[in-house]
């Protein structure tokens, strides 16, 4: 870690915030916490991914955008910071003492994503001082999944619009990071992609997003609260809908599903270096199968129950100022619900937008295998970035009624 970083003003911000016990009581706002004006908000996202998306790289997007997270985690990993996944993209916040070697990183990353992938990585910094200055307010929460792993939780509209400044590529609104203005060294340490796609129990998965619309943020409130509401009941439980379920993970032993990890933890090395980072991840695939079907444990990791932790620790639902979820589901229930939400978008409560998938992606940040890994949840062939496109067709349709 930077060294001015170890006593800098609000470091520890995100890390000591009380954690809700649950997702609902997490997504009532009132009890967020205003982000320090020091901090900034760092905004990635896959360029032009729709078109990634259309040839069949999905898989790349989704690495790509969890790289990103990788990259600034990576910088001092004791310091614990609020990302959220997107799908083609993350956001993610930071302390002033962090920004420096944040940049240096994420110009890793991007020059990664081009070399590897053959993407382009779209980075800025907006800082929240002046997201504020301009009323526009960043406000954050957080819910536990585990013992070990809490997911953040955001609210306020000043996320979003550091989205837009970093989007408008000018550097007079946003610190733009340019892959080739300055020094970039990034680790990756921790990325793994070693398990097969998940496929869908009931039917689909489902990719969902849902913004309430009403300019009152109790009204909101209550339009969440009723969304989720109307999930269990339409899709039942949490355990019913989840898209995972620990008896379905199986580690993949395909070169093709394991390429996006062993391109982005071998870029830039020979192709010989490349072969033998597969091999080894195959060999331990082989040595995790074993594990798993035995439920052996070591000392250091209790396997027989990772699969547990693993589902327990995944971002398959999340809050950013949208609800944003991915769901299994049968075709009735689907219908069900989608009708729903046309009711409530027809009345001006909120808009939406969905994809069906017919399996799960999962794309993982290890720092421990004893309990301290988070797991990235999004839908095949499109999934949360698809579901985006209808959402922002139906706001301007919105916009436009009123």
């Amino acid at each position: 870690m930077p060294e001015h970083c170890t006593a800098a003003v609000d470091r520890d911000f995100y890390q000591n915030l009380p954690a809700s016990p649950s997702f609902e009581a997490a997504v009532e706002t009132e009890g967020h916490a205003d982000l320090p004006d020091s901090w900034w908000v760092v905004v990635a996202d896959v360029e032009d991914s729709t078109t990634a998306i259309q040839a069949g790289a999905y898989k790349h997007v989704n690495t790509v955008g969890v790289a990103a997270i990788a990259a600034v985690s990576n910088i001092e990993r004791s310091l614990s910071l609020p990302f959220l996944f997107g799908g083609d993209g993350a956001v993610l916040a930071i302390p002033d003492c962090l920004k420096a070697a944040a940049v240096v990183a994420l110009r890793g990353a991007q020059r990664m994503a081009s070399d590897a992938f053959g993407l382009r990585l779209r980075v800025g910094l907006v800082r929240v001082g002046e997201l504020r200055a301009g009323d526009y307010w960043v406000r954050l929460g957080k819910v536990s999944l585990s013992p070990t792993v809490d997911q953040p939780v955001f609210s306020g509209r000043g996320w979003q619009r550091a989205e837009w400044l970093v989007k408008q590529d000018d550097d007079r609104q946003a610190l733009i990071v340019r892959p080739d203005e300055g020094p970039a060294e990034a680790s990756f340490e921790g990325f793994e992609c070693r398990w097969q796609n998940v496929p869908s129990f009931r039917g689909d998965k489902l990719s969902l997003i849902v913004v309430a619309t009403a300019t009152d943020p109790a009204e909101n409130r209550a339009t969440y609260h009723r969304v989720i509401a109307r999930i269990n009941e339409v899709f039942g439980d949490l355990q019913a809908h989840h898209p995972l379920r620990a008896d379905g993970l199986q580690l993949s032993f395909s070169p093709t599903q394991l390429s996006g990890q062993t391109r982005l933890r071998t870029v830039n090395r020979a192709w010989y270096a490349k072969t033998a980072y597969l091999l080894r991840t195959l060999l331990q695939n082989v040595a995790g199968w074993l594990l798993f079907r035995f439920n052996r444990d070591t000392k250091a990791v209790r396997w027989s129950g990772y699969r547990q932790e693993l589902v327990a620790n995944t971002d398959f639902r999340k809050f950013d100022g949208a609800l944003r979820m991915v769901v299994d589901a049968s075709d009735e229930q689907i219908k069900l619900l989608e009708g729903w939400l046309d009711w409530e978008y027809a009345a001006g409560r909120l808009a939406w937008g969905s994809h069906r998938s017919g399996e799960a992606l999962i794309t993982c940040l290890i720092e421990s295998y004893a309990g301290r890994h988070v797991h990235f949840v999004d839908g095949s062939d499109g999934g949360y970035a698809l579901a985006a496109r209808q959402v922002k067709a139906r706001l301007k349709e919105l916009a436009a009624r009123r």
